[in-house]
């Protein structure tokens, strides 16, 4: 006789329990498994929703992932959309700031907080002689104290302000880096781990003594590596904006290529969870549904937003939940604005621009979106994506969905000379996406506070957890870390097959 199916129920229908799950009925085909997925609302996907309309393709949520961290084009692959991956358009691979008056391009070869290029930070107009001759100095400042050694300590952290002003200057900090990482992960630098986000930069402060000769000695090797694959050297900047890729056809549709294919998975829209408990009698997971039904698992996997986990665990482990809870989030709202190419006097050469807090704009950052992917919108049309809110203004939160978009058209206008009409609005559609607590902030320690997550829950047994909040905030992590656990359950669940 077969034995009963082992059960597992994937809690949260964002990209990382789709993703679970995707790769758990891949892993156990010819196993005795039976996988559910409970969504709280009323669709999967999480932040990512695509809308189509008026001929133009508007992301709701993110855009775009990394090719470079291979975890969500292999996904891809692995559901036959190779030929749907494009790259971002070749023309206008760059991006802005914004200054108190225009637009200013980054300057050439700058890597989110540093530049690899003395020279091009020394040209770029982003700064003031002061701040250019103090950039310029990385080289000759001293080493932190704990990284002498040459080595990067495991338990050694610090906040992206201390970093960049240690290394650079207080005005590359606010000009450039604070702003390209607010795209980001709309956070306070104050707060943001770089050991989290960046190590990278810290290991080249212990390595070379320098960040500016790491990353100019990485553009060296990734030049070199692009001219064997291509006969020619590779263009730094080219390099780096060609790392994102998305569907054809938008986000949504990655979303929509895995609920096709879970094909053995039962899925549950608005089945919001209400309490998660062990019995002892057969050493299952009771979940009790918020409408009063409820299953039993013998593994759950915990796909939420860490607040809401710590919630859901507050009396089946609450000392995990503690920890959970120290992992705050941060509000944003994306605003996709349609508007008629001919009213936009700016030649929107670029992909978009970052607006630095210190300015106190509405916007923290902008998007061309129909520049950056091409066939997102008709010849006539242009869709601009404008972010707001995050955790440096949270205030932004509270205004309506008209004063929003009020704002940030006018910050729109402001910076790409966008004329009215006249008559009607100077827009042919603004669409507002809220996303409340859906960006976690890692704050200084967060890699040692993961961990201490990680064992809090591993005494459970059989519960497993993955999700933005914890080893990346973007959509490659995400299916990386989903990868990782859906490996983990099936060697808990049928360690003497595997074996054998």
């Amino acid at each position: 006789m077969m034995p009963p199916p082992k059960k597992v129920v994937i809690i949260g229908g964002g990209i990382s329990g789709l993703a679970t799950a995707f790769h758990l009925q891949q892993l156990s085909k010819g196993k005795p498994l039976e996988i559910s997925i409970l969504e709280a609302s009323s669709r999967l996907g999480g932040v990512i929703e695509t809308v189509n309309s008026q001929g133009c393709l508007l992301e709701c949520g993110p855009d775009s992932m990394l090719s470079t961290k291979p975890a969500g084009v292999r996904l891809m692959k692995e559901l036959a959309m190779d030929n749907e991956i494009v790259e971002t358009c070749q023309e206008n691979r760059r991006a802005f700031i914004a200054t108190d008056d225009c637009l200013l391009p980054v300057p050439d070869g700058f890597r989110l907080l540093a530049p690899a290029s003395i020279a091009a930070i020394a040209a770029s107009p982003c700064l003031s002689l002061g701040g250019k001759l103090r950039a310029i100095c990385e080289p000759l400042v001293p080493r932190h104290d704990a990284l002498s050694g040459g080595k990067l300590p495991d338990d050694f952290d610090e906040s992206l302000s201390s970093f960049v002003r240690r290394r650079l200057g207080a005005e590359t900090l606010e000009m450039l880096a604070q702003p390209l990482f607010s795209g980001i992960y709309t956070a306070d630098p104050e707060k943001l781990s770089m050991r989290a986000t960046m190590p990278q930069f810290l290991e080249y402060e212990a390595e070379f003594g320098s960040v500016v000769t790491g990353l100019r000695r990485a553009n060296a090797k990734n030049s070199n590596n692009d001219g064997a694959n291509s006969g020619h050297k590779g263009n730094a900047e080219s390099v780096r904006y060609s790392m994102f890729v998305a569907p054809e056809r938008g986000m949504g549709s990655l979303v929509a290529a895995l609920e096709k294919n879970l094909t053995g998975v039962s899925i549950h829209l608005n089945k919001a969870v209400k309490n998660l408990s062990m019995q002892p009698a057969n050493n299952q997971w009771k979940i009790e549904i918020i409408d009063g039904s409820f299953l039993e698992a013998d593994v759950i996997v915990l796909c939420l937003p860490a607040k809401a986990l710590a919630k859901l665990l507050q009396k089946a482990a609450p000392d995990a939940a503690l920890l959970l809870s120290q992992i705050s989030y941060a509000s944003s709202a994306v605003i996709n604005f349609i508007i008629e190419r001919e009213n936009i006097l700016h030649p929107l050469d670029g992909f978009g621009f970052v607006v630095p807090a210190k300015l106190r704009r509405t916007l923290i950052a902008a998007s061309f979106s129909s520049v950056k992917f091409k066939g997102r919108a008709p010849a006539n049309l242009a869709v601009l994506r404008a972010f707001v809110g995050g955790a440096l203004f949270p205030q932004m939160m509270e205004l309506s969905d008209a004063e929003l978009c009020r704002r940030s058209f006018a910050d729109l206008s402001f910076y790409l000379s966008i004329k009215s009409p006249a008559r009607g609005r100077p827009f042919k559609e603004a669409r507002v996406s809220r996303w409340y607590d859906s960006m976690p902030q890692y704050a200084v320690g967060h890699k040692v506070l993961v961990k201490k997550i990680d064992d809090e829950i591993g005494k459970l047994g059989g519960a497993y957890f993955c999700g933005a909040a914890y080893d990346g905030v973007g959509i490659p992590d995400c299916i990386a870390d989903a990868e990782r656990t859906a490996n983990s359950v099936i060697k808990s669940l049928f360690a003497t097959q595997i074996g054998s």
